[in-house]
């Protein structure tokens, strides 16, 4: 199947995307089921089959997708032309509230089954990826004299994820804009004290 055809524009194909992320995250991939999935979304098994002829694609598709929500689409996100690697991970813990507030699942999904995701990437593509990450234009002489530049980056990375895991704590129903706004609003007030502990 070509999952690049799939319209995540259409707000049913969303609903069980959403909905898929939940119950395999959940349960196993044997004792997650379709029956649960439409029972859940609140759609018929007719619907669920339109878009995805069985549980076995559904699945891929949602592999793909976690690997296109949490690696491509963050390439959009980020500005690559900053030496910042503080800003750079400030801002791809924006995107991922973002991401959390639209599919609460997703992370838990690819925690998962990151093995299963590799399948849909070539590993030294995604090495090459974190490596453009972590190197693309970034200045690391911005970083005091003495400090420790790789114990510095687990500090801010902790720092970071810290944010979106408190962020799934939360319950579907407790997720707004204002929560989000004000989880971004954090990242901006960490960056600060970060870089005043950090950098020169």
């Amino acid at each position: 199947m070509d999952f690049e055809n799939i319209d995540t524009s259409n707000e049913m194909v969303r609903k069980i995307i959403k909905t898929s992320f939940e119950v395999f995250a959940l349960y196993d991939y044997k004792k997650a089921s379709t029956n649960m999935i439409v029972q859940k979304a609140g759609i018929s098994r007719g619907i669920l089959y339109h878009y995805f002829k069985d549980k076995k694609e559904l699945f891929d598709y949602l592999n793909f997708y976690s690997f296109e929500k949490g690696v491509e689409e963050v390439d959009n996100y980020i500005d690559w032309n900053s030496d910042d690697i503080i800003r750079r991970i400030s801002d791809i813990t924006k995107y991922r509230l973002e991401v959390i507030a639209e599919y609460p699942y997703l992370i838990d999904f690819s925690e998962k089954y990151k093995e299963q995701i590799y399948e849909f990437v070539k590993i030294k593509e995604l090495r090459e990826w974190k490596e453009k990450f972590y190197k693309h234009n970034i200045d690391y002489s911005l970083f005091k004299d003495g400090v420790n530049i790789k114990k510095a980056l687990h500090i801010v990375k902790w720092t970071y994820r810290g944010l979106y895991k408190e962020l799934l704590k939360k319950s579907e129903s407790e997720i707004s804009e204002t929560i989000i706004l004000s989880l971004k609003d954090e990242c901006d007030s960490y960056y600060d004290m970060l870089v005043t502990s950090f950098y020169k």
